[in-house]
């Protein structure tokens, strides 16, 4: 198992346990690597807020002027200005109870950390949140963000598909006279024990089974 630093760790619950993320200093022009932020987390299923004074939309997402502005919670929030201007951006995030300030490579300055441990803020910095999500999440292909996915038909009428994702019993490692043995939970023997227990008959293999003299 590969040992993980206090700051990959941190990394890794923030991006799992993330729903809402504010990108303070987005920029609307697709070459600057704020907007790509905001575009790449969005499409990974985060709640985007991109924010900056003239409200222009950043990859199609509506803005606001100041993170004050923002009416739900917010769990992260990132921070694209320079180091002087970001610590009157630390204290909005700490006003909407963040859990976390997010630095990306340039923009972290000494007294902007002071300021966040200040008020109890996590600190990531000098980390492009885009790599750090594919590293952990790209490899695995797991679900990444956004609400958890429900189980049950989902019918598409555009489509016109039908998708089950309900658990099946062979999820959980048991197939009807499938192989396996004993660990697995396959096999004929499997079912036969099955049918004893509803019987009220112990199996022969456990060893508390005697047979009763003739």
């Amino acid at each position: 198992m590969k040992h993980m630093t206090r700051e990959e760790a941190l990394i890794e619950r923030l991006l799992r346990r993330t729903r809402t993320v504010a990108v303070i200093g987005a920029s609307p022009r697709p070459t600057r690597h704020s907007g790509e932020v905001v575009r790449y987390l969005h499409d990974v299923g985060y709640d985007v807020i991109p924010v900056r004074p003239d409200r222009a939309q950043v990859g199609g997402l509506p803005t606001y002027a100041r993170l004050d502005d923002v009416a739900g919670p917010v769990d992260l929030v990132m921070i694209f200005r320079r180091p002087e201007a970001a610590t009157a951006h630390i204290r909005e995030a700490a006003a909407k109870h963040a859990e976390a300030v997010w630095f990306p490579p340039g923009a972290w300055s000494r007294e902007a950390e002071d300021e966040a441990r200040r008020h109890q803020l996590a600190i990531v910095k000098d980390r492009c949140i885009v790599e750090e999500h594919r590293h952990l999440f790209g490899a695995t292909g797991e679900l990444s963000a956004g609400h958890p996915r429900k189980t049950g038909v989902h019918v598409s009428r555009r489509k016109r598909t039908v998708e089950d994702n309900r658990p099946r019993p062979e999820d959980d490692g048991y197939v009807a006279d499938g192989g396996g043995g004993h660990v697995a939970g396959g096999g004929v023997r499997a079912v036969l024990d099955e049918k004893k227990m509803m019987r009220g008959r112990p199996s022969p293999r456990s060893g508390r089974f005697k047979p009763k003299p003739t």
